[in-house]
């Protein structure tokens, strides 16, 4: 068991067992947030229980857990999958992301640091390089994950900056119900969009390098409306 698996063990006592449930639906959560398990996956419960090391009786619960909370979709005769959110859930969710972002990119600006800055800079050249080894031939599906991981710490470094953990936390609520992958899915590996996106990264950083809050939040609105309307139009719809 490694990362958030390893804080679930199966001990058997009802107030542990209960425990167990807690920290397996968390741990869920956070790795189909991150995009470990994309749109679609299926959750099987074998799977679960014995990557966690539990009984299928948590692993169960905890997908039980999760499709009430709106992450997993319960498909007759055939089990458990992430959830692929309807278009209203979808505004709805940027709409709050865009109020909760835009204000920690407002914050960040009168409290970030030269190092979180240099940490900005160093993900945006990461975004970059990613366009150049798509316009080079590369594989999209190569691809993917060090565009996440540097997409991912872009804003994990905004939020960290703009030190409010209430406001993190909140966000963190909000990628649950909508994973960080879905934006990729959408850009579908597009060199032009790519840019694009990278563009209006480039441009957060530079309003919060010169201490311009007001204008940081308006161009942080923006980016994650312009994301909203490629989500909604390019979306891949379940089989």
């Amino acid at each position: 068991m490694t990362d958030g698996r390893a804080a679930v063990a199966n001990t058997g006592s009802t107030p542990q067992s209960v425990q167990i449930v807690e920290d397996l639906t968390t741990s869920l959560a956070d790795r189909i947030a991150a995009g470990e398990f994309p749109l679609g996956t299926w959750m099987r419960q074998a799977k679960v229980a014995q990557d966690y090391g539990v009984s299928r009786t948590p692993a169960s619960l905890a997908l039980s857990r999760l499709e009430a909370i709106g992450v997993l979709e319960r498909v007759p005769n055939r089990g458990f999958r992430v959830r692929y959110p309807s278009p209203r859930e979808i505004l709805e969710v940027f709409e709050v992301r865009a109020a909760l972002e835009g204000h920690a990119a407002y914050l960040a600006a009168s409290r970030i640091t030269e190092a979180q800055l240099q940490q900005l800079r160093e993900q945006v050249a990461g975004l970059r390089r990613v366009v150049e080894m798509l316009r080079d031939g590369g594989d999209p599906e190569a691809v993917s994950a060090p565009w996440q991981q540097s997409h991912n710490a872009f804003h994990q470094t905004i939020f960290e900056a703009a030190d409010n953990s209430q406001l993190h936390e909140a966000a963190n609520a909000l990628y649950r119900k909508l994973p960080r992958k879905v934006s990729w899915l959408a850009l579908r590996g597009d060199p032009r969009s790519l840019t694009q996106h990278a563009d209006e990264l480039e441009r957060i950083t530079m309003a919060v390098e010169t201490r311009d809050g007001a204008k940081a939040r308006k161009l942080t609105i923006a980016h994650i409306e312009a994301a909203r309307e490629l989500i909604v139009t390019h979306l891949p719809i379940p089989d």
